[in-house]
């Protein structure tokens, strides 16, 4: 017998994927800033910090994005 009923995939969410892909591009801007922003400021290297807890922020995002990419069937 074969089983007649088609499950359907579940809907992708544009808003994630558009979502993954500025959280994407954020990073890989940050990532060639870097170098640019590494120059110590009072002998601590603020710029530095704050482009990698940029690089962390935009981590985050892929991963908040990409799980809830699809939508619950319901």
């Amino acid at each position: 017998m074969t089983d007649t009923t088609t499950e359907q995939p579940p809907e992708l969410r544009t808003r994630s994927v558009a979502g993954i892909a500025i959280c994407i591009t954020v990073a890989l801007v940050g990532i060639f800033l870097i170098p640019t922003l590494s120059e110590p400021v009072d002998g601590i290297n603020v710029r530095f910090w704050t482009m990698a807890a940029l690089e962390l922020l935009a981590m985050a995002g892929v991963v908040y994005f990409v799980l809830n990419l699809h939508e619950e069937p319901e």
